[in-house]
Order: structure tokens, then C-alpha cells, then sequence
């Protein structure tokens, strides 16, 4: 204790009496440290490079490879496309990811993440069009690849090299996968053959979405839905065959009957096929006012159409959907041959007119009818969506969007009951942002009604975050609803689906042709599929080379990254986590664990973290068009707002907002935040930096084991805050884990702590165990702190650790200190006493309020148990160093028993001291007894014994 009684001996009397102002200032012990409180953009960008060579971010992977040696933690990359520089969504994305990884390796773990890019597919060739529109329709496939390959390759250069940047943990010079490479392929190529055997991929005629503009076939996770097209749409009368109607019907009929469907698809009433009825459903015969035919719509519909039609309708008879059975129509066209109507599930009354249209050509539902009915399907339309010369002669070479679609309705026109404009959301092509049809063409496809109930069950053991998001009910609900995987594509950047066809259509596939396409892709490279002739694929085969032909159809992108499990882990590993952005719940999360179970029965991952999409402050997507696109390294460089630079403010704006699968704001004002919050960070840890500048791992020991009771109860919470962080961490709530952060260093650090410290910090003996204890625990603090900043921002970690004093290696290469490794005994009752040190404190501000506390002594009344709690932090009345006076931040407290709580504040009677600022000094203009003695051993270096 520094409370110096008549027993102190010392070995030589100081014949010094006087120290001037600047002496006096050189003996308090201020934190020193080199490390800034704020940079300027240069100084940012500079620290930000510094820190990547410095603190070696590239070797970090390898080394953490080669030196950690617990569990490993998979984080398997979903591959972003290889087109266009990074943008806000790739930064939520990679950082998130980093985050993730870096706070396991910080926690011991051995980290597995190995970064990719889907190389492949219709976004490269788009952009190697554009880049070449006016040489592209001249081009060869071997020239389109060739390109593609170059422009994407140039592409993974520029993003890894802002990957790099953001301080991302991998090894991108050695160890990243690229969906072109020939490992990849060779594995693919084996995987797709595996499912060919078990009967999982198959050929055949099925609708797909397709995309006149791309002239490809689209799988779901390729469409973007515009909820504001137009479609003219038609209430089209058929003409009952009156020899097939029924009883119901004919009795009520004294002229034609004439059938009413509903279509926002004129264009595909040429090849009507059948008329769907719901046997469910009540049906009626109207008469409309004004026209004299007799029409048959769904009871539910009527009035619908007389909004419609802005005419009354008279119902004629009910009767039950049933009695449409076997009922036929004439076709639209008199040389064609009646049709028949059929039962379906399909049908609804909430919109149309209850009996549907049907084209199985150019519907899934339809397509599923005429395969229950064995109604033939025929398919009038070509890959750029334009009649073929098989539909009605009119219509040849006319596109079905716009031309071809009018044509229908001029040449129905006597037919057409009602026109209108409807407006609806219809899936457009996600890359030319043109509207898609569907249209069956003989495809391959993935069986996934064999895999569907397999997935459903793997996805239940699968922890989805955020959990309470909804998107484990909307991933199964896709699964549920999805028909068909469609994994072909009618591309030619991208890889060649390995089948051989003989005259008579049938596919070609087996092992020993596997093995040859593999030892001619090692030595005539990817465009092997394209280069050689089909003598040379079926080489050493048993096959002849004059019965068999090849396609160029290649495999849809979305099967070339979901394999990527197998190609990355190899099969017998699972990856511990995916993080995407929540549009993948239609797109990777579902390829993978498709061609995962369907392959060997498992998920291919354990967890998923969805996060959701970057939207301005008025909630609008990101989007050129509207000029509210914000590009990430504008942020870094101070582009984007001049006050705000670096990599620190961009990672801890996604930790702050990217982890809900919601939308991500962005703007000047979160960024703003952003900045704030990190110069706090800076504040904080320059002064923990600037305590600790003259520490030792030695102090530290004795410290530790010296701690005071505001010692003890502050690394209790550091216990309690590191405890609370990992929890955090483990449910991905980064947002969360910022705000403790702030909260904490306000609060706890610098509220609690600091605060009440500063005396003993600044004004003890250098070496005194009571300051040393407070070093200690602002050690604790620093490097528990940076335990939970680092993950986050990573470079402010790095540089603040280059300026600690116990500093190992670089900050991620070091030993970690574990907070939980230091025991408070008693632990219980220091957070009582001081719990109720602190109740008591409220009443004390109260009472000085505006005042200068030291300046003033207390009379602090309690309970008497109260008082023996708070005896234990004061024992001594007459002390002016102690426990309380430190918490309290007065001159001097006399605890007396009482009924009632109560405070009371005198003026002290003694003087300010000139060094402390306490008073505490004897005389005007002096030094307190311990300042006397801790100057006189700074500048005449005696050593007093202290009883």
C-alpha cells in the first residue's frame, strides 16, 4: 500500500526540497506510444499496404497450414462469376467469410478455405460478345472459347488482386480453383458419369425456361422476375362439339356453346393441345348480355368476367366439374381435329376463367397433363424463339414476343371474347434482362424427384443463420417445388457434356470412353470436345467411329460450381460451412446438395450463413442505371466520402450490417457510422498502448497476482465480455458483436476501468504492485479486445500489435491470451461488493454533481451490512488511498453505520497536490507524501521500504 506511516525507512534522506512544474510533469507515468489516434487517407492507404507486407497476409494461410494443428474448420467458397471488378456484394461477401475464418484460427483452429470462380457459361461469353460485337457472329466456337478463356482468366487477376486487398485469408497464389482448370473438369466429367450410371441424368423432351436472347435454356436461378410486364392477354372462346355434350349441358343449349379460357400467352394457342377443368370446381352456363351464344366458365369466375366485359351475365345452370368429362371442342382451326377437355389439379378460381388452355410444349403443368393423358407434344418454336415452318403458315419466321404474337391475335381475332393489358411478374433472362418463354426441347436433365426426399431430410440437420430468417422454409420450399434440374445448355463456353449418339439417337457413355476424353483433354487442352474428330474420342474404344456423332451442348454453370465440393475436398469431406447471399437458396446451396446426395447421400455441408443484398438508403439495389452504385474501393480510397478511407471502415460496415439475409443499407451516413466507430477502436487503443509502453511479461505475472478489487471485477469482465463474443461469433451476429464492442470499450474499459485507474496508473511507484496490477489488467484488456476486433479488422489489429511491447511475431502468428486461464478467487464476492459499491456510487454522483469530486470528503451512511461491504474496499477511515476512494474518486470516505442510506460532501481541508492533482498535499503548492517519495526515487533513484 502507498499509505505511509511513521515505520517507513529509507537509506538515504533527499536533500532536495523544491521541483519545478516540468520535473514534476516528467515524473508521472502518461501513456507513451507511437501508435496514432487518427490517419489521414494517405496515412490509411499507406498503413493498409504496410500492414499486408509487413505482417505477411499473403504467407498467412500456408503458415497457419503448416504450424496449426487442431480441428480443421471447412469453409467451402461459393464461386463468384469471373466478369467485372469486385463490387459491394463481393465485399459483403468475402469479408463475412473472412471474419468467420479468422476468429476460428484465432481461436486455435486450422482453417480450409480455398477460394474459387465459376469460369464458365453464358456471363463470360456476354461480355466477350460485347467486348467484340462487331467481329462476334464471325467467330468459331474455337475462337469464342479462346476469348472467354483469356477475358476470364484477365478478370480472376483483377479480382484477386482486390480479394488480396481486403486483407481476405487465403493463399491466392497457389491455392485457389478455377471451374476451367483440367483437375476440375477430369473430376466433373467422372462425377456426371457417375450419375449417368445410377440413372440420375437423363435425355428427353421436357418445357424449360428458355431465353430467345441467349438462345439457351435457363435454369430458375438464372431468372430474374420483373413484377411490372405487360402481357396482352385474351379471353378466347373454343366451340363445343355438340355430339360430346353432356346431359347438364344439352339441355340448355338452343345454339352453340362456346368454352372460355383465360391466357397471357396468346402466342401459344396455335399449338392448344387440350382444355383443363377442375372436377372440383362448380361450373356455370352464362348468357352475356348483348351477345346470343351460351358460354361455360367456372361459377367462382363470373363475376370477374362481368367486371371484365362491363356487361351483366345471366347464369343458365350449375352443375359440378365432373360433367365436363369427355366433353371435346373444335380446334382453332377448322383442318384440325377436335380436341378433348381433362381433369386437373392445376386448376383454381382465383383468377382466369377455371378451364386452362393447354400447350405442352410451352408448360410445365401442361407438359405434366400431357404426360398423364399421352397427349403428343409438339414444339412450333425455334432457339431464338421465332415459328417454325411446321406452325400455322402465317406465322413462320415471326418471334413469339412481339410479331408472332400479334399475328395470333389478328388471325383469332373473331374468337377473342375480351383483350386487355395485364400486368404481372414474368421471368426475364438474368443476364440480357429480356423476357424468357418456355419451350420444350429434348434436353439433360437431373432426376431430382429421385434425390428430392433425400434432400429434404439432410437439409433438417443442416443449421441455417440466421434461423429465425425464414429461409430453411423457403430453401425446402424450393426443393419441394422444383420439377426438374435442366443441365444442359446450348452454349459454347464451358464443358462438353461427354455423350456420343449413334444413328438412331441413343446416347453413348461409358467408362473406357471417360478415360480417353480425360488423356485427350492432358494433351490437346480444354477444347478437346472441339478440336478432335470423333475417330480420335472413341480411340482404343469399342466403338466405331461411323455410327456415332457428337453434340457441343454443354453443362448448365450452376452443375459446375455445385460439384465443386467434390472437386475442391474430394468426397470424403464436408465442409463446415457455406456463406452466400440469400439468392443462392435458388441457385448453389441447392446444386450442391442435390449432386451431394445424389451422390453419396450426404449434404455436402453442415451450416449455412445466408446474408441478403446492398441497397441504397432508400432501400433501392444497387444499379447503374440508377446511379446508386457504390463501389467498394471508392470507400477504401476516400472516393467515396473525403473523411472516410481505408479498409478498416468498409470491414466493419459489412460485420455492422451484412450478417442478416435482409437488405444491407449502404450510405453515407452508415458509413459515417462506420468511420465513428473505428476511431473509437484507434482511441481506446492507443491509450491501452500507451499504458502498457513500459511492461514486461515479468510485471505481468506479478501484477496478475496483485489484482485490487476494481482489477478483479474488471477482468471478470473481460471473463463475462469475451464469454458473450464467442457466442456471438459462433451464430454469426457480427452486427451484434460490433455493437458489444462499442458498448463494452465506453462502458466497461473506459466508463468503468480506465476512468477510476488513471491515479494509480499515472501517480504510483513505476514497479508498485498495486500499478502493476492495473498494468496487468490493462494487458488483459488490450489483448482480449484485439481478440474480438482482429477477425473484424484484421489491419488496425496488425498495426496496433506492432506497437505492444510483449508483442511475439505478427499479430495472427502469436500466442493468444486466454482470459479464462486467469482465476479470481473468490470471484462471487467481488462482484457483490463492488455490484454494491457501484449502487452506492449512483447516490455519491448525485450528490457531487457538477463539482470536482476529489476536492471533497464523504460521509457515506448504509446498513450495517453494508457498511462491512464496503469496509472491505475501505478499512481504514482516516486512509485517502483505498479500494472506495479509487471507485468513489474523493479525497477521503467516513463509512458510518445507519438506517437509511444517505451521502454527505465536505470540502477538504487539505491542499491540492501539484503532481497527483489529489488534495491530498500537507501545504499549499506541495506534494502529497507519496508523490514526495515516488519523485524523490525518479530523479534520485532511492529505493524506500514501504511497511
Amino acid at each position: 500500500m502507498y499509505t505511509v506511516t511513521k515505520n517507513v525507512k529509507f537509506l538515504q534522506l533527499s536533500k532536495r526540497l523544491y521541483y519545478n512544474d516540468t520535473e514534476i510533469k516528467k515524473s508521472v507515468f502518461l501513456p507513451k506510444t507511437k501508435f496514432k489516434s487518427w490517419l489521414s487517407t494517405t496515412q490509411m492507404l499507406e498503413r493498409d499496404n504496410n500492414v499486408y507486407e509487413s505482417c505477411e497476409f499473403s504467407e498467412l494461410y500456408s503458415w497457419q497450414r503448416q504450424n496449426v494443428n487442431s480441428n480443421e474448420f471447412i469453409l467451402h467458397d461459393g464461386p463468384p462469376y469471373a466478369n467485372g471488378l469486385p463490387h459491394m456484394g463481393h465485399a459483403v461477401n468475402k469479408i463475412l467469410k473472412d471474419i468467420t475464418i479468422r476468429h476460428k484460427l484465432v481461436n486455435g483452429s486450422k482453417i480450409n478455405y480455398v477460394p474459387g470462380w465459376d469460369c464458365h457459361g453464358l456471363p463470360i461469353e456476354l461480355k466477350v460478345e460485347k467486348l467484340n460485337e462487331n467481329n462476334w457472329n464471325n467467330f468459331s466456337p474455337l475462337e469464342v472459347r479462346k476469348r472467354a478463356k483469356l477475358y476470364a482468366t484477365k478478370e480472376i487477376e483483377k479480382q484477386k488482386a482486390i480479394f488480396r486487398s481486403w486483407g481476405i485469408l487465403a493463399d491466392w497464389d497457389l491455392n485457389c480453383y478455377y471451374t476451367y482448370e483440367k483437375k476440375y473438369i477430369k473430376k466433373q466429367l467422372y462425377q456426371f458419369y457417375n450419375l449417368y450410371k445410377k440413372g440420375l441424368i437423363y435425355r428427353d423432351l421436357k418445357p424449360v425456361y428458355w431465353s430467345p436472347s441467349s438462345k439457351s435454356a435457363l435454369a430458375e436461378a438464372e431468372l430474374e422476375y420483373n413484377p411490372n410486364h405487360l402481357s396482352k392477354s385474351v379471353t378466347v372462346k373454343f366451340e363445343l362439339c355438340s355430339s360430346s355434350l353432356p346431359i347438364e349441358i344439352k339441355n340448355y343449349c338452343e345454339n352453340s356453346v362456346f368454352a372460355l379460357i383465360w391466357t397471357t400467352t396468346p402466342w401459344t394457342l396455335p399449338d392448344n393441345a387440350a382444355i383443363v377443368y377442375s372436377p372440383v370446381l362448380n361450373y356455370s352456363l352464362v348468357k352475356i348480355t348483348g351477345i346470343s351464344d351460351t358460354y361455360l366458365l367456372a361459377s367462382d369466375l363470373i363475376t370477374n368476367l362481368s367486371t371484365k366485359l362491363k356487361k351483366n351475365i345471366k347464369i343458365i345452370t350449375t352443375f359440378k366439374g365432373n360433367c365436363l368429362s369427355g366433353l371435346k371442342y373444335k380446334s382453332l382451326r377448322c383442318e384440325e381435329s377436335d380436341k378433348q377437355f381433362f381433369a386437373g389439379d392445376h386448376v383454381t378460381a382465383d383468377k382466369g376463367t377455371g378451364l386452362i388452355h393447354t400447350a405442352p410444349a410451352y408448360s410445365h403443368e401442361d407438359f405434366l397433363v400431357a404426360l398423364n393423358y399421352n397427349i403428343p407434344i409438339k414444339c412450333h418454336v425455334d432457339e431464338s424463339g421465332v415459328y417454325t415452318h411446321q406452325s400455322w403458315l402465317e406465322l413462320k419466321g415471326l418471334s413469339v414476343l412481339d410479331k408472332g404474337n400479334d399475328m395470333v391475335l389478328s388471325l383469332l381475332s373473331n374468337k377473342i371474347l375480351h383483350l386487355e393489358m395485364y400486368e404481372h411478374s414474368y421471368p426475364y433472362d438474368w443476364r440480357t434482362k429480356l423476357p424468357v418463354i418456355v419451350r420444350a426441347s429434348k434436353q439433360w436433365f437431373l432426376d431430382t424427384s429421385t434425390i428430392k426426399r433425400q434432400s429434404i431430410e439432410s437439409l433438417q440437420n443442416v443449421e441455417i443463420y440466421p434461423e429465425q430468417s425464414g429461409s430453411r422454409n423457403s430453401l425446402l420450399s424450393l426443393i419441394k417445388k422444383r420439377p426438374y434440374w435442366c443441365i444442359s445448355r446450348q452454349r459454347m463456353w464451358g464443358i462438353p457434356i461427354p455423350v456420343l449418339y449413334d444413328n438412331l439417337d441413343n446416347e453413348i457413355l461409358d467408362e473406357n470412353l471417360l478415360k480417353n476424353y480425360n488423356k485427350l483433354l492432358n494433351e490437346s487442352g480444354l477444347d478437346f470436345w472441339w478440336t478432335e474428330d470423333v475417330q480420335k474420342l472413341v480411340l482404343n474404344t469399342s466403338h466405331e467411329k461411323s455410327n456415332l456423332q457428337r453434340r457441343y451442348d454443354i453443362l448448365d454453370i450452376w452443375f459446375d460450381s455445385g460439384i465443386s465440393w467434390s472437386c475442391v475436398l474430394g468426397d470424403d469431406k464436408v465442409a463446415d460451412l457455406y456463406v452466400e447471399g440469400v439468392d443462392q437458396c435458388t441457385g448453389w446451396f441447392q446444386s450442391s446438395l442435390m449432386l451431394s446426395v445424389a451422390l453419396r447421400n450426404i449434404s455436402p455441408y453442415k451450416s449455412l450463413f445466408i446474408h441478403g443484398f446492398v441497397v441504397d438508403e432508400k432501400g433501392r439495389k444497387m444499379s447503374k442505371s440508377i446511379g446508386n452504385v457504390v463501389d467498394p474501393q471508392d470507400i477504401i480510397n476516400g472516393k467515396y466520402e473525403k473523411s472516410i478511407s481505408g479498409i478498416d471502415n468498409l470491414r466493419w460496415w459489412v460485420a455492422g450490417h451484412g450478417c442478416h439475409n435482409t437488405n444491407i443499407p449502404i450510405s453515407k451516413e452508415t458509413m459515417a457510422n462506420s468511420k465513428q466507430a473505428i476511431d473509437k477502436l484507434r482511441l481506446i487503443i492507443r491509450f491501452l498502448l500507451g499504458s502498457l509502453n513500459d511492461s514486461s511479461q515479468d510485471q505481468f505475472e506479478l501484477g496478475i497476482n496483485s489484482l485490487k478489487f476494481l482489477d478483479k471485477y474488471m477482468i471478470m469482465e473481460l471473463q463475462k465480455f469475451d464469454k458473450e463474443c464467442n457466442v456471438l461469433y459462433k451464430n454469426f451476429e457480427y452486427n451484434k458483436i460490433c455493437a458489444k464492442i462499442l458498448n463494452f470499450i465506453a462502458n466497461q474499459v473506459s466508463g468503468l476501468y480506465i476512468h477510476h485507474i488513471k491515479d494509480r496508473l499515472y501517480c504510483n511507484h513505476i514497479n508498485s504492485s498495486e500499478r502493476l496490477a492495473c498494468v496487468a489488467t490493462i494487458q488483459a484488456t488490450f489483448e482480449t479486445l484485439l481478440k474480438h476486433i482482429s477477425p473484424i479488422l484484421p489491419h488496425l489489429a496488425e498495426e496496433s500489435y506492432q506497437f505492444y511491447p510483449l508483442k511475439k511475431s505478427t499479430y495472427f502468428k502469436s500466442p493468444k491470451l486466454c482470459i479464462n486461464e486467469v482465476k479470481i478467487s473468490d470471484s462471487e464476492n467481488v462482484k457483490n461488493i463492488i455490484d454494491n459499491a457501484l449502487i452506492i456510487k449512483n447516490d455519491v454522483t448525485n450528490v457531487l454533481k457538477g463539482l470536482n469530486s476529489l476536492e471533497y470528503s464523504l460521509t457515506i451512511g448504509a446498513s450495517n451490512e453494508a457498511v462491512k461491504q464496503l469496509q472491505i474496499l475501505h478499512p481504514d477511515n482516516k486512509a485517502t488511498i483505498s479500494d472506495l476512494i479509487e471507485l468513489y474518486q474523493v479525497n477521503s470516505i467516513n463509512l458510518v453505520t445507519s438506517d437509511s442510506i444517505f451521502v454527505k460532501k465536505t470540502k477538504s481541508i487539505s491542499h491540492l497536490c501539484k503532481r497527483c492533482r489529489k488534495w491530498t498535499a500537507d501545504k499549499q503548492n506541495g506534494l502529497c507524501l507519496r508523490c514526495k517519495l515516488v519523485i524523490e526515487e525518479f530523479y534520485l533513484k532511492k529505493e524506500y521500504i514501504y511497511d
